[in-house]
């Protein structure tokens, strides 16, 4: 994979880089939440002879100054940490090795990234906020992290980037041909996670998602404004009309419809609003439910109380992902042609077209809700098979 061959990572790098950037961050945590307090006491709660003789606004400048120092440190040290652990982040070499496996396919525009790596915003609180509260060094990781325990979670990485970026695992592909290896990965998810966002490659992602995927294993993540989701919405719909009518020879049920885009439920300070607003999920249906993703985090805390509030807003959707079944065997639909293309003897003749009255979408597989067997009652008092 040309991509994978592009990539600089050097494993040595990323070590040095991890250990400087965690002295760096040691050294700055100290000097911003230590030496603002010490100074303050020894230069003015109980100042010595020595501190007396400092004049009292070279005092107040030491006091201001070291601790800002301190936590420019610490945001020095965090950056050097993402870099090595850049550096050392596993890539897929090939997406034929997750054949078989169970994983969670993560699709996003490209031009999401950006905005995913940055670090997680901070929760309220004010003096009671930790840097080290919120899990994950990016925002990518801190989202995509919440599900790595139903499945290891990989992408399609960005042509042409240096490195990796943290969370999801990354493979590469080319970009003459990488609608049909989309499709395979689409096709052999555990489940998809698709951040919603206007853009040709995620509009035709989730089409083919659409054509593809059971309904119960696609789950949308809302991490844009109302106007982008809009956006998005009219393109999907325009495209996947489009895709019906040139592509043909099957029978494609109605687009199913999208919600509004989710807007943050009214609260106070104290509610804190992620990145990704929401997540949808659907039935087998194709009915929407929107799970909102919105934290109200207490002002009195310790360090683990926003890990903690983060588990449970997302359990009721871990849960729901947790309970699929897993995947067996998946025989790879092929991309459809152009209506009166000549075959590609290369690919496997689709088979022909039988028209069901309120068929579901091409390709969606429902998984099954199976009850337990019902328990039978035997002769003989009290007593049941």
């Amino acid at each position: 994979m040309g991509g994978v061959r592009g990539l600089r990572r050097s494993p040595v790098v990323g070590a040095a880089l991890l250990g400087l950037g965690h002295t760096t961050r040691f050294l700055g945590f100290a000097l911003g939440a230590g030496a603002g307090s010490g100074l303050a006491h020894a230069f003015f709660v109980d100042p010595g002879p020595d501190a007396e003789g400092i004049h009292w606004s070279v005092r107040v400048l030491l006091v201001v100054v070291v601790p800002f120092i301190g936590w420019l440190l610490f945001a020095a040290g965090r950056r050097l940490v993402v870099r090595g652990a850049r550096h050392r982040a596993p890539v897929i070499e090939s997406f034929e090795q997750l054949r078989g496996q169970r994983y969670l396919l993560y699709l996003r525009p490209f031009d999401m990234d950006r905005r995913m790596a940055e670090p997680p915003p901070e929760a309220p609180g004010g003096g009671m906020r930790s840097p080290f509260e919120m899990p994950g060094h990016t925002t990518e990781d801190f989202v995509l992290g919440q599900f790595s325990g139903l499945g290891e979670v990989v992408a399609v990485g960005r042509p042409g980037e240096e490195l990796p970026l943290l969370g999801a695992r990354r493979g590469y592909l080319p970009l003459e041909d990488w609608k049909a290896p989309v499709s395979a990965l689409l096709q052999g998810a555990h489940t998809v996670l698709l951040s919603v966002a206007p853009g040709p490659g995620t509009e035709w992602e989730f089409t083919e998602a659409l054509r593809t995927v059971a309904p119960e294993r696609l789950v949308l993540m809302v991490a844009c404004g109302a106007g982008e989701y809009d956006t998005f919405r009219s393109g999907v719909a325009a495209l996947y009309d489009a895709r019906r009518r040139r592509e043909g020879g099957r029978t494609w049920a109605p687009l199913p419809g999208l919600p509004d885009c989710p807007a943050p439920p009214p609260g106070g300070k104290r509610q804190w609003v992620l990145p990704v607003r929401a997540f949808i999920t659907f039935d087998r249906e194709w009915r929407p439910t929107v799970f909102p993703f919105v934290v109200r985090v207490p002002w009195l805390r310790h360090l683990w109380t926003v890990r903690r509030l983060i588990r449970g807003e997302l359990r009721p959707l871990v849960a729901r992902i947790g309970g699929l079944p897993a995947r067996g065997a998946v025989d790879i639909i092929p991309l459809p042609r152009p209506a009166g293309a000549p075959p590609d003897p290369s690919r496997p003749a689709a088979p022909p077209s039988v028209p069901v009255p309120r068929q579901p979408l091409l390709g969606s597989v429902h998984v099954p809700h199976q009850q337990p067997p019902r328990k039978r009652w035997r002769g003989g008092r009290g007593r049941r098979s």
